[in-house]
């Protein structure tokens, strides 16, 4: 009898948690679940977490968000990142801005960068997800987007237009 009672108090006390804890996270308010996807997605940055930072991005945007940060960990390296403001707009807050300084050096040079950036986001089920971030201050180097490589039969600089065409032709 002992034995059962011993093992239905340990039982109970290993479920209330787990239970509790799926309550607990169901009930969050729109602005917590905004600031833990806005804290989550700039720690998940700033420690070049970039496979996870890129779940917290809207499909459309996840490939610009690649080439965006395709330098960091690399590169540059990210000194210190502050999330300064985030507000929510509409009526069900249904869209959210927050701005987030970046303090980061580039390994070429090892000159301290500032930058502010201004990341939007949109209230999904489950939470927020962000649908875009731009420069809104100081060194827009963070987010370069590499320039594409010239194709083959691209146009060529050095080549004039009568020579380009002669180049074709010859082909």
């Amino acid at each position: 009898m002992r034995r059962h009672l011993h093992a239905l108090v340990t039982y109970v006390l290993i479920a209330c948690p787990i239970v509790m804890s799926g309550c607990i996270l169901s009930n969050l308010s729109p602005e917590e679940r905004l600031r833990d996807a806005v804290v989550g997605y700039n720690d998940e940055t700033r420690w070049v977490r970039l496979d996870l930072a890129v779940q917290r991005v809207a499909p459309m945007f996840r490939e610009n968000f690649r080439q965006m940060h395709h330098r960091w960990g690399n590169d540059i390296q990210i000194a210190d990142l502050d999330v300064v403001h985030v507000e929510t707009a509409g009526e069900d807050r249904d869209h959210a801005t927050s701005h987030v300084l970046v303090r980061w050096y580039a390994q070429s040079g090892m000159i301290l960068a500032t930058t502010k950036l201004t990341q939007e986001w949109r209230r999904i089920a489950g939470g927020y997800i962000m649908i875009s971030e731009v420069v809104s201050g100081g060194d827009d180097r963070l987010l370069e987007i590499p320039v594409a490589e010239e194709e083959e039969g691209g146009e060529n600089p050095e080549l004039g237009v009568e020579e380009e065409t002669e180049l074709a032709v010859a082909r």
